[in-house]
């Protein structure tokens, strides 16, 4: 490209000098003499085609400086930055009049990490303030424009890196060095690093809980479902501009024609409804996105018997934040991604029920190995809540914001105390360990902004019908010779409830729906739980009413708890999914209502006014793909919907386990309301692992799949 550039263009040219930078950023770490000497030519050109300056010119300054830095060249580093930041300065904030540019902070944001490197970490820390600033003020002028490709989550800068490292791990490690420096300044930037890492920490999840809010927000109905409506048709942009690139890529210029059609209809529409919102419900924009809270606005939401811990993973190091009403911690963790993502990998092995059915009581049997490790969850917690665990130990309620290989953590399931053995001989030693949820009830949210969101914006209070539920499907027409059958007490080998083997290549094997096992018990399930709510049996869809067409024409939204046992198909965990879905009783002959999959998109457009959704079935905690952001499949969607609180699991769950696990859960919180469901939860699992009738009920594949997503506290 270069030689192409100096040929038609001139060796002195623009081009050419955009090549020779490319080859020095290119050779930063395979050879920087090399490097150096690509970006002096470079620099040499910029500086006679633009004497007074450009932008090009102080991006060059910058790759040049950071060869120096390098190279240990340090003083001549310095004299380039400052002549970086001076040239930019002038030109965004005086002759560009471009102070809010991305460009201005990518560069902001690289001259902020050298400084650091250099030992100017004041200077550092103002930099990286500052580009984080002029990032957080672009995404707010996307999402006010209506824009349906922008939204907090998929908001993306120039640099994909400068978000997260001016407003995530490179902004706090700058912030903890300037505070060991500077004591004096320590309880300053400690919470602004608290507000400033909740923007890389968005998660689609937390977006759809804060746009469900802002529709609770409304109040009046006309508005509810002009809110809704908005916010349906900008899903629906965001599809069709995912469809139209799709469209472009394959050069279908008919179907792009016809999609860029259906976009114009959608923004035409998009634009009347935004121009009424506006008019009639003027704070709807601030409400539908997640924006941080401070460290006093957490500490006002929280009540007494809480804690909230949040955990930011960053490439090279994390971070952990805690905070109850009184008080407010941050400390490092020597851990990155890729060490975090081995850690739960390796926690999570033996997490599932054939684990416990393959074990032997002979000590020293191979297929021991593979049960769950106590020494790991031991280790991982000393790692995430160590460094704080003095401040929240005491506290009865834990609110736990995960974020990365962290989402897929059951934290109620880390070991407080060092175990005596990995792998207890007896699956009954497992009942010895010293988990977490024997300390503290645990519930987990999206966002921390979720905390306001949910107790802030909660739904109108009125009248509503305790429960509905759906269970027990049809999958074989010919297994009615099955009905009535229950599991014997004490059982714990009944089915799992997932769905993973039916499929033809990259397509689900509908047909193949016929070969799931049937889950009987989660009628009883269905019918104990509903008679404890007082629900009546009318509202209670077993068999063939347990079908996506029963679940579309219901109005869902005038039940507090809405309730789904049966099979859970987790995309990620199949090649070819390409979502997750529940398992109903399909037709006979699939149609487009209805194909016996109610898949996370058909959850989104329920409409749902629903204290807590129950989702009994198999891993439906878990995201689009493996090292997905969780939260993000069917948990993502039911808060689209309108929900508060789910209950969702880790992985696939024993049948029998789960229908005793959610059974005795509302038994408790409908003994005692004030409770709270976290609570509820945790003693219907120290309740099952306490039961020494059959030696696997210790074991925690079986009594801990289920994890509360949501509000938890009690009212």
């Amino acid at each position: 490209a270069l030689r192409i550039a100096e040929a038609a263009e001139g060796k002195s040219s623009y081009e050419a000098a955009e090549c020779l930078q490319q080859l020095g950023g290119l050779n930063r770490d395979r050879n920087k003499t090399a490097a150096a000497d690509y970006l002096q030519r470079s620099l040499a050109i910029f500086r006679k085609l633009f004497p007074a300056g450009h932008d090009s010119v102080a991006s060059n300054l910058l790759l040049l400086a950071e060869i120096y830095v390098a190279s240990g060249r340090g003083a001549q580093a310095s004299a380039l930055i400052d002549e970086a930041l001076a040239m930019d300065k002038h030109l965004f904030e005086e002759k560009y009049q471009l102070p809010d540019s991305t460009g201005y902070a990518v560069d902001l944001s690289k001259a902020g990490g050298l400084l650091f490197q250099l030992g100017r970490t004041e200077e550092a820390y103002a930099a990286m303030r500052h580009a984080g600033a002029i990032l957080v003020q672009r995404k707010q002028l996307f999402a006010a424009s209506g824009d349906p490709g922008v939204s907090t989550v998929g908001f993306i800068v120039g640099d994909k890196a400068t978000a997260s490292s001016v407003l995530g791990e490179e902004f706090a490690r700058v912030a903890l060095a300037l505070g060991a420096q500077n004591p004096a300044r320590k309880a300053e930037l400690a919470r602004a690093v608290f507000e400033s890492v909740q923007w890389s920490a968005f998660s689609s999840a937390s977006e759809a809980l804060s746009q469900t809010a802002a529709r609770f927000a409304a109040r009046t109905g006309d508005l509810v479902q002009l809110a809704r409506t908005a916010q349906d048709l900008a899903a629906a942009g965001r599809q069709k501009s995912a469809a139209l690139s799709g469209a472009l890529s394959a050069s279908d210029t008919a179907k792009a024609k016809a999609l860029r059609g259906e976009l114009a209809a959608i923004d035409s529409q998009r634009a009347k409804l935004s121009e009424r919102l506006e008019r009639e419900f003027p704070q709807y924009s601030a409400l539908a996105e997640p924006h941080p809270l401070s460290v006093e606005q957490v500490q006002t939401l929280l009540r007494p018997d809480e804690a909230l811990v949040f955990w930011l993973v960053g490439a090279k190091e994390s971070y952990v934040f805690a905070l109850t009403r009184e008080s407010y911690e941050w400390k490092p963790i020597a851990l990155g991604r890729e060490a975090l993502e081995a850690k739960v990998a390796a926690f999570r092995r033996g997490l599932e029920p054939e684990a416990a059915d393959r074990s032997s009581s002979k000590p020293g049997n191979a297929q021991n190995a593979n049960l769950f490790d106590l020494a790991v969850a031991h280790d991982l917690y000393g790692a995430l809540l160590g460094p704080i665990d003095a401040l929240v130990k005491d506290k009865p309620q834990l609110i736990v914001v995960p974020s990365g290989a962290l989402t897929a953590l059951p934290f109620h399931l880390l070991v407080t105390q060092a175990p005596a053995v990995a792998v207890p001989e007896q699956l009954a030693g497992y009942r010895d360990a010293a988990w977490l949820i024997k300390r503290q009830a645990v519930s987990v949210l999206p966002s921390v902004s979720n905390l306001k969101t949910l107790r802030e914006f909660a739904p109108p209070q009125q009248e509503r019908k305790p429960m509905i539920g759906f269970g027990d499907p049809v999958f074989d027409p010919n297994d009615s010779k099955t009905a009535g059958l229950q599991p014997s007490a004490g059982a714990t080998d009944a089915t799992t409830r997932g769905y993973t083997a039916f499929w033809q290549g990259t397509e689900i094997d509908r047909s193949a729906l016929a070969r799931l096992p049937r889950l009987p018990e989660t009628a009883d399930e269905l019918e104990r739980v509903a008679a404890g709510l007082g629900a009546a049996a009318a509202d209670i869809h077993l068999r063939a009413d347990a079908s996506e067409s029963t679940v579309k024409r219901l109005p869902l939204s005038d039940y507090r708890v809405v309730y789904f046992a049966t099979h859970g198909l987790v995309s990620g965990e199949i090649k070819g999914v390409g979502e997750p879905a529940l398992a109903l009783t399909p037709p006979k002959a699939p149609n487009e209502l209805d194909d016996g999959l109610l898949t996370a998109s058909e959850v989104a457009q329920l409409k749902l006014n629903a204290d807590w959704v129950v989702l009994s079935a198999c891993n439906t905690i878990a995201g689009e793909k493996p090292g997905a952001e969780a939260l993000s499949g069917l948990a993502r969607a039911f808060f689209y919907a309108g929900a508060r609180a789910l209950l969702v699991s880790h992985w696939a769950v024993n049948s029998y386990a789960a229908a005793r696990l959610t059974t005795s859960t509302f038994d408790t919180l409908n003994a005692d309301p004030k409770l709270g469901r976290a609570e509820a939860l945790r003693r219907a699992m120290l309740a099952y692992m306490n039961d020494a009738s059959n030696p696997k009920n210790a074991y925690p594949a079986y009594w801990a799949p289920f994890v509360l997503v949501g509000e938890g506290a009690g009212k």
